[in-house]
């Protein structure tokens, strides 16, 4: 008697950093023509503070933000910000909006000097990318986290060449 063995499809992540939100619109407008529902997504941000000067100015800004990344999705997604020492004030939208704001000992995870970088590791991003990732989000990047089947990624980043 032959045994099979299945082989089980793997789930992996998908980092890149871009300079301009566009550009993040751009690939996930590529996402909905490719039709692929079956991915997770996150963006993250950082604020420029330059412009904080007062209350309403942060205001408007967050509401502005958080709008655009709703925009880019048919379906509800989850909107956050929150502190870190290291990076700034950051908003991230999608599926780690929860790992981000999780509280351990009333601190969000997100808001510890080190909880971006134990997130991104957590996710299987390799030391090095991790660290460049957050270097790149710090100086005004945006990161654009996708997790997925490795099929349906293979397929993502085709279509973005």
């Amino acid at each position: 008697m032959k045994s099979k063995i299945k082989e089980t499809n793997q789930k992996r992540v998908f980092l890149k950093s871009y300079s301009k939100f566009q550009q993040i619109e751009k690939a996930i407008e590529a996402l909905k023509v490719s039709d692929n529902n079956n991915l997770q997504i996150s963006i993250i941000g950082k604020f420029n503070e330059d412009h904080w000067d007062d209350t309403k100015t942060l205001i408007a800004l967050e509401e502005d933000m958080e709008t655009k990344c709703k925009a880019l999705f048919e379906y509800p997604i989850d909107f956050g910000i929150l502190s870190n020492p290291d990076i700034g004030t950051l908003f991230i939208t999608g599926f780690l909006v929860s790992m981000f704001l999780q509280e351990i000992e009333l601190k969000e995870i997100g808001a510890m000097l080190t909880g971006p970088y134990g997130i991104l590791r957590g996710l299987g991003i390799d030391k090095e990318s991790a660290y460049l990732s957050l270097k790149a989000l710090q100086k005004g990047d945006y990161l654009m986290i996708i997790r997925g089947f490795e099929n349906e990624l293979k397929q993502f980043e085709a279509d973005l060449k």
